[in-house]
């Protein structure tokens, strides 16, 4: 039988006892929530995101890696480089490495069905981040109302033009973003059906810029040559919003705001590139997202679930919509630029 002398015992009380007060101490202050305590468990944490050229999935990847490295939290976190069949593969391997938690932000809402499926006979809970599946069983599915986002992109357009005319009327574009993702299609679906509500609005062109950023500039430069008259431009995201403000730039149809000649572009994001556009009276609105809130609030979630505890099924995370009047007031700063963060 092992023994341990008094004066050993003695000092591993001490040290467990000065670590009990620093924990308590930083939690009282608000330098360590009280769900970022050790909880006994490190985790096991696997995510598969579609690309890192994006900004947004930049932010997404960061959201998640500070919020495990804040938890101690073990991550593995590959990169699928928008391909479909690596993505595949990089969840078939977070499988076979036995992660406790899958975090799927997938390409292809159709296409990730089968490791979704997989995950759930292995009884491995899938938290869907943005984007979601067309099959499988998550366990929770984390986005923002992406219907809403594309109502609120054609009700801001229509009053725009009610601003200039008199009435909601003109020609207006719609570059879409990636055919097959859940957030594209929600966000077609709310911008389409929410220009219905004004008939005097005309969509001239409709493309899947496939929220890339210099297909959104080609597509935009040939509508610019096919279309004289262009009142709007809606883009899925501020990839295509920045891409096609560089067409019109390139096409010397750029206009300040105030010119009767101006295109109005409104994006969805919040990206540093927006912000900065808008900031500099080219670009003038985006619906900001956060996906650093998002991302953390998946491995909250995957925290809950390793503790038993249930969790919403499914999430909105709030939008706002961004323009020069609002972009640095205490609002956005209280909502969250991410697009800002260093």
């Amino acid at each position: 039988m092992k023994t341990f002398s008094l004066g050993r015992s003695a000092g591993l009380m001490r040290q467990l006892a000065t670590c009990g007060v620093v924990l308590s101490l930083l939690t009282a202050s608000g330098l360590l929530k009280a769900e970022d305590a050790p909880s006994g468990k490190k985790l096991k944490i696997g995510m598969t995101v579609p690309t890192l050229v994006n900004p947004f999935f930049v932010g997404m990847d960061r959201g998640v890696r500070e919020r495990c490295a804040a938890l101690n939290y073990e991550l593995i976190a590959p990169n699928a480089n928008n391909d479909m069949a690596t993505q595949t593969n990089q969840v078939e391997d977070l499988l076979t490495k036995k992660v406790d938690v899958l975090i799927v932000c997938p390409i292809n809402a159709k296409a990730i069905v089968p490791v979704v499926k997989r995950a759930n006979a292995a009884k491995i809970p899938v938290i869907a981040l943005d984007r979601g599946s067309d099959g499988g069983e998550l366990t929770s599915f984390i986005e923002t109302d992406n219907v809403q986002m594309g109502t609120k992109a054609a009700d801001w357009i229509a009053e725009r033009l009610k601003e200039r005319n008199g009435s909601p009327k003109g020609n207006v574009v719609n570059l879409q973003g990636l055919r097959g993702t859940t957030a594209a299609e929600s966000r077609e679906k709310g911008f389409t059906e929410g220009l219905k509500k004004y008939p005097d609005i005309k969509l001239v062109a409709s493309q899947a810029a496939n929220f890339d950023q210099e297909r959104a500039l080609n597509l935009m430069t040939d509508i610019l040559q096919a279309n004289s008259k262009i009142d709007a431009v809606f883009c899925a995201n501020d990839d295509n919003a920045v891409g096609a403000l560089k067409a019109i730039e390139a096409s010397k149809r750029f206009k300040p705001a105030t010119d009767s000649a101006h295109i109005f572009i409104i994006g969805i994001d919040g990206t540093g590139q927006a912000l900065q556009a808008i900031r500099d009276g080219k670009l003038d609105a985006t619906i900001s997202q956060n996906p650093m809130k998002m991302a953390a609030k998946a491995v909250d979630f995957a925290h809950d679930i390793s503790e038993g505890k249930s969790v919403e099924k499914r999430v909105y995370y709030p939008n706002l919509l961004l323009d020069k009047t609002n972009i640095d007031s205490e609002g956005a700063k209280t909502y969250g630029l991410w697009g800002d963060a260093k």
